[in-house]
């Protein structure tokens, strides 16, 4: 055959080929898509228990070895170890657990070691933050450590922040922590006040620990907060440009990024919007009434500094009326964008930032607006949102299903959502995830770096420990 001549043999080898190539491509898009578009099976996820039989876990980080570092309320700082699978104790930090009333009666607070984190560059430094309640001062500690051969190097112990407290009365202590892209650190701190009537609002002269209003409503106070700062490395901190409050401004702490909580939980910034999402634990009223809009809990966003209101305000700036304790009777009600502190416990500003909008609020009962949160305890947690771009190579990436969701729990309900949220942030829908799967009390819940989602499970036992307090990891199997 003339070589002048192409050969068709060959012609057709080669578009049998590029054929079977094409085929390829658009077999791996159909994939893609289908992958996008389809909510995966159940089954395709795994649910394995690392960590078990703790003692009330609080808090936990996940290594790129898959080893996780774990804290109990009680000052146990853990190691899971996946080599051994084992855990065992690195560290007992002394932290105070009780509270002692005006009539001298101990009782078990909330507080404890509460909060944990890593330093975005642990693998080089080897910095690990704890937030803890002083043994014997009222106070709550940030403090920060050298994490050398899984042991706390004491001497390079460094006091970042301190934030003054009540033990008069329980409760509600925060301790959520994570980070943003630009090395700042986000602390959740709770409210301190104590519980009576709806919102706490008891003016009289020796309730202050009874008065939100000098608390979570209060700009000079850190109580009742998201705090955002950035810490250096001679282990102080400097406050990044853009929180609530200008540096320098008269009767506010310059730490505070939003304010009004009363009990802010789990905190996740979302690394594409810089959103900010957390877990807000409501009071706990069944029925409206003249003292005060029946309870909610919410699982919030804020997409800048704000006021979220409380304690005059949850759920859609439904009002709570001063109340009068002299009287025993309800006062008037605030106005949301007009907001005016008059408590005599306030060391803050009098007029303050109008309320941010909640974003996913739900109360005891069936939620119209909220259907699939169910009913029953609230406890809304918080958690992680998903971007594929946030881990290096993982091994078991979760699918692009998830893509931009928010992944939430509720530590009382024992569910797990996935929040889907528009082109601009609002709230598009929400559906469960691993319906199958029933933590016991979620009080943590992140993705590790193997793209792995990992649940802590407090357990059913209350201030003791429980024999189903573990820490468990979530699977996803491609296929």
């Amino acid at each position: 055959m003339p070589k002048s001549f192409p050969n068709p043999r060959k012609k057709l080898v080669s578009s049998m080929r590029w054929s079977a190539q094409l085929v390829t491509v658009a077999a791996l898009a159909a994939f893609t898509m289908q992958d996008t578009v389809t909510k995966p099976d159940e089954s395709r996820f795994t649910p394995v228990v690392l960590a078990d039989n703790l003692d009330e876990p609080m808090a936990f980080e996940v290594l790129p070895d898959g080893s996780s570092y774990i804290i109990e309320r009680k000052g146990a700082l853990k190691k899971y170890n996946p080599s051994t699978r084992t855990t065992a104790l690195i560290a007992t930090i002394p932290v105070n657990t009780k509270y002692v009333s005006k009539e001298g009666i101990s009782r078990e607070a909330e507080e404890g070691l509460m909060g944990i984190t890593l330093d975005p560059n642990f693998a080089k430094n080897h910095w690990i933050y704890l937030y803890y309640a002083h043994p014997t001062e009222k106070k709550h500690i940030l403090a920060r450590w050298d994490l050398v051969d899984d042991q706390l190097v004491e001497s390079s112990k460094k006091i970042v922040l301190e934030v003054t407290t009540q033990r008069e009365v329980c409760c509600h202590t925060g301790g959520g922590m994570t980070w943003d892209k630009n090395g700042n650190l986000f602390l959740t701190v709770g409210n301190n006040t104590g519980n009576d009537k709806a919102a706490q609002t008891d003016e009289r002269p020796g309730r202050e620990s009874w008065d939100d209003q000098g608390h979570a409503g209060n700009t000079n106070d850190l109580r009742g907060k998201i705090l955002r700062i950035h810490p250096e490395p001679d282990g102080t901190y400097t406050i990044p440009e853009g929180n609530l409050f200008p540096k320098g401004t008269a009767k506010t702490r310059p730490e505070i990024y939003s304010m009004g909580h009363r009990n802010p939980w789990r905190i996740s910034v979302d690394s594409k919007t810089d959103y900010v999402y957390w877990g807000e634990v409501g009071p706990d009223a069944n029925e409206d009434s003249e003292i005060g809009p029946r309870g909610y809990d919410e699982l919030n966003q804020a997409r800048k500094p704000g006021n979220f209101g409380w304690p005059w305000f949850v759920g859609d700036d439904q009002a709570f009326p001063v109340f009068d304790y002299a009287n025993n009777k309800p006062g008037e009600k605030k106005d949301p964008k007009n907001l005016i502190n008059t408590s005599p416990n306030n060391t803050g500003l009098r007029e303050l930032p109008p309320t941010a909008p909640s974003f996913i609020y739900y109360p005891y009962g069936v939620s119209e607006k909220f259907p699939l949160v169910g009913s029953g305890s609230r406890s809304a947690t918080g958690g992680p949102i998903y971007h594929r771009s946030d881990f290096k190579a993982p091994k078991r990436p979760w699918p692009a299903y998830y893509e931009g969701k928010w992944i939430a729990a509720d530590f009382s309900r024992g569910w797990i959502m996935a929040i889907t949220m528009n082109a601009q942030g609002d709230y598009e829908s929400m559906e469960r995830v691993l319906p199958g799967y029933h933590p016991v009390q979620p009080i943590d819940i992140k993705f590790g770096p193997d793209g792995d989602l990992y649940i802590l499970e407090y357990g059913s036992n209350w201030f003791r420990k429980s024999d189903n307090s573990r820490l468990v990891r979530i699977e996803y199997n491609g296929g």
